[in-house]
């Protein structure tokens, strides 16, 4: 290995780069390098030549991995749904996971409502572990392995919902979970507008994203859909976090990230509102994404915009001047080395 004090070298400027040198415009001077690895011609130096070496890459053209989405498509359904039929899983214990409200909102506040703010959380598109006979699934599409049939039933979806008054103030906040694309008998269930299954197809070429059914036996992976959601990683470990007894609760999982294969998100709207009844409707977003590498020319990073303080105040000092100043910036450019860093 290389034994010569990489850094200790003295006259040795690393911020002052002669770039008329035909040498050091080829071989720009890294921090940290040893003589070994600036040679002082075109050639490769055996050590280097050794893989001992970090490359320098390619200054003007980078590589770049980003989720690129390969075929998209949506569709719209609408359910409408009677307070009477909720379950409150605040009031009292209850073995539904669907049409449930619950973590702070009431059919009395829903009742009283003059509108409904609602932003869908997450969605159990039930491809993992159904609880009847009746679950999503994917399969290859007739004469044409790069199409996968997607067909959807019993989905349930999580929204947060902000209860809004007559003044247009946000007077309470809860979440409630209903199913969608429910069985010909079962609540919410319209042949139009709320079918009990929907099949589309999508161009999946790379494949799909599979979720283990049964993680701690002999593993059975299921194609599945992930949602683009609103659950961060954040989990309870106290020792008031155990569910209440004769409840049912549902643990949600992670979702606010994005991952390849078929990735969906998800708007709401409130389409009617009255005492009795509100009408809900869903927009499914569906994307196929997979991450892939490109080359592109880098031009600097960029920088964002900086809140400004509200008011004024007259105290100077180091901290203060900070606080009022540009935002710091890593501005050494990618294998770009050597350029000293205007945070210093």
């Amino acid at each position: 290995m290389c034994k010569c004090g990489c850094n200790s070298r003295t006259n040795y400027n690393f911020f002052n780069t002669n770039t008329t040198d035909s040498v050091n415009s080829f071989y720009q001077p890294n921090a940290g390098l040893c003589d070994a690895c600036q040679p002082s011609q075109y050639a490769v130096s055996p050590i280097e030549a050794a893989a001992f070496c970090p490359p320098i890459g390619e200054p003007q053209t980078l590589t770049l991995m980003a989720p690129a989405v390969f075929d998209e498509s949506g569709l719209n359904l609408c359910r409408v749904i009677d307070y009477n039929k909720f379950a409150n899983a605040c009031e009292q214990p209850t073995e539904r996971t669907t049409d449930v409200l619950f973590d702070g909102i009431s059919i009395v506040d829903l009742e009283n409502a003059t509108n409904l703010q609602l932003q869908v959380v997450d969605i159990d598109f039930n491809f993992v572990c159904p609880k009847s006979d009746r679950y999503s699934e994917i399969r290859p599409a007739k004469g044409n392995p790069n199409l996968s049939r997607v067909t959807l039933r019993d989905i349930d979806v999580t929204f947060s919902v902000k209860i809004i008054n007559a003044d247009c103030r946000v007077c309470k906040e809860g979440m409630m979970t209903l199913r969608y694309l429910p069985g010909e008998f079962c609540p919410g269930y319209d042949e139009d507008t709320n079918p009990s299954n929907v099949a589309f197809d999508l161009y999946t070429p790379y494949g799909l994203s599979f979720a283990a059914e049964n993680p701690s036996g002999c593993n059975k992976l299921v194609p599945t859909i992930n949602y683009i959601g609103y659950v961060a990683g954040d989990v309870c470990q106290g020792v008031n976090c155990a569910p209440i007894e004769g409840s049912s609760y549902k643990v949600f999982e992670p979702n606010n990230s994005l991952s390849q294969g078929i990735s969906a998100q998800a708007l709401a709207k409130v389409i009617s509102l009255d005492d009795d009844y509100v009408a809900i409707g869903l927009t499914l977003y569906f994307k196929v994404v997979y991450f892939v590498q490109y080359k592109f020319n880098h031009e600097g990073l960029c920088v964002p915009p900086k809140f400004t303080n509200v008011g004024g105040l007259s105290e100077t000092s180091g901290c203060l001047a900070f606080v009022e100043g540009d935002l710091l910036e890593q501005s050494i450019l990618p294998l770009n080395v050597c350029v000293e860093p205007k945070s210093f």
